[in-house]
Parts: structure tokens; C-alpha cells; sequence
């Protein structure tokens, strides 16, 4: 049976007291070897080092400001819808994205669209948690919508059950793209026959390609027979940012979208 280490002191405690009386009553005087060695035995008892306390956990304490490697990346989307004519509809869209060494993000996505080009950016301030967004384009007004923390968080509603679709991960080869290594891994995922109404099996596959050390995504490509084939790849890569990206634009209102 195993005594916990208070229990143990405890008896330890009570005993050593009575042990000590009841040598004090014996009129035999022990021989002088076994007098040394009983000595030495309780001297060995009386120096014996208390069990150490246990360790009480460190307090709790909030995580630290974020501090990141600041960083430009220039990735372009290519999407290839093909109709059930054969007929393809091809449209490509350019993405910058930026990040400080305060973790301040910068996105800047372009559309054209019948030879008109749009804008649509966004800043994302981490240190006050509040967002900037705005377009350029035609017919867009010069206004940018902030987006500040709320005093309170409203409850979530309830998220309707989302079917199960089975799927399956494979590692993929590492590559250099945009002059960082990359892990890369595939999904594929199987809408089977009759869940959405489709005849046979739906067979939808995901390919990414990570940057470990920065937590970019550098590649991504994802084949739906419903919508077609859509990647996304990083073209040019640098590890700095212009601090005037981080700030919106000059000559635009700020218009204040929390209540």
C-alpha cells in the first residue's frame, strides 16, 4: 500500500516521540558499537531532506503582441469554367498581400471586367483589432468602412448541421516557389451518388503548397467538376513592406460601420 508523502510526515511525527521515551526508560546500557551506530542512524533520520513541495503551475497569462516577419506577396487566381458545350470561360485576378512586424495585413485584390479594373482592399490593424475596407473603381465612392472591435459579442446562432462527405490527405512533394520552401499536401473529398441529387459520384480534389516558415499559403489548387478549376500561385515575393500601405487612403471619408 503507498502512503502519500504528508501521511508519511505525519506518522513520522508521532512515532520519533515515543521511540525517544521509551529509550529513555531502558537501564541497559548498549555496547558502545551498537551506541554508534544507533547514533548514526538516527542522525542519518534527522538529516534525511524533506520531500520537495510540489510545483504550483505558472498563472495564466494573456499571449503575447504580436510580432511577425514583415513581408510582400504577389499571387494571381486563374479560373477555368468549362460548360457542358465544351465552351471555357477563363477569368484571372491578381491578389497583393502585405503584412508589418506589428502583424498589420494589407490585401489588394483586382478584377477586370469588360475592361474595366476594380479594387477591392482591405487593412486589418491588428494592434486595435479594427478593419478598413474600400474599392476603387468606376462609380465607387470614396469612402472607407471601419469595422471596430464591439463592446460585446452577440451570440452566435445556431449552424445548421453540415453534411459528411468523405475525404482523404496525402503528403505531396516540397517545392521552391517564390523563393521559400513549401510543404504540400492533397484533399480529396467525394460527394457520394444521390446526396445533392447527382447521379454518381462527385470526386473534388485540393492541392496546397505551405510555407512552414511563415505561414503563407504559396500555391493552391482546387478541381470541382461543378465550378471548375481554379490556382492560385505566388509570382514575386519579398521580405519587406511599405509602411504606407497599412494606412487608408488619403482623400477618402472614413465612415463608421460599428453601431
Amino acid at each position: 500500500m503507498r502512503i502519500a508523502p504528508c501521511t508519511f510526515s505525519l506518522v513520522l511525527a508521532l512515532t520519533l516521540p515515543i521511540a525517544s521515551a521509551q529509550t529513555a526508560t531502558q537501564t541497559v546500557t548498549p555496547p558502545t558499537k551498537h551506541r554508534a551506530r544507533t547514533a548514526a542512524a538516527s542522525s542519518r533520520l534527522v538529516a534525511a531532506p524533506a520531500a520537495a513541495p510540489a510545483a504550483v503551475p505558472a498563472p495564466c497569462t494573456p499571449p503575447p503582441v504580436l510580432h511577425t516577419q514583415p513581408y510582400t506577396l504577389k499571387l494571381e487566381t486563374t479560373r477555368v469554367q468549362t460548360l457542358a458545350g465544351g465552351t471555357t470561360i477563363t477569368t484571372v485576378e491578381e491578389i497583393v498581400t502585405a503584412r508589418d512586424a506589428d502583424g498589420r495585413t494589407y490585401r489588394d485584390t483586382t478584377h477586370t471586367f469588360n475592361g474595366d479594373v476594380t479594387h477591392l482592399l482591405s487593412i486589418y490593424d491588428y494592434p486595435t483589432q479594427t478593419r478598413y475596407t474600400w474599392s476603387i473603381g468606376p462609380n465607387y465612392p470614396k469612402v472607407v468602412t471601419v469595422y471596430r472591435p464591439r463592446p460585446m459579442q452577440q451570440p452566435t446562432p445556431p449552424q445548421p448541421a453540415r453534411r459528411y462527405y468523405p475525404y482523404r490527405t496525402e503528403s505531396l512533394p516540397p517545392q521552391t516557389i517564390a523563393g521559400l520552401y513549401a510543404n504540400g499536401s492533397r484533399s480529396t473529398r467525394t460527394v457520394p451518388a444521390s446526396y445533392e441529387g447527382n447521379d454518381r459520384d462527385l470526386v473534388t480534389t485540393t492541392e496546397n503548397w505551405d510555407s512552414p516558415e511563415l505561414g503563407l499559403m504559396l500555391r493552391s489548387v482546387t478541381d470541382d467538376p461543378r465550378s471548375g478549376k481554379s490556382t492560385t500561385e505566388a509570382t514575386d515575393f519579398q521580405r519587406t513592406a511599405d509602411p504606407a500601405l497599412f494606412q487608408p487612403p488619403a482623400g477618402f471619408q472614413l465612415k463608421d460601420a460599428t453601431p
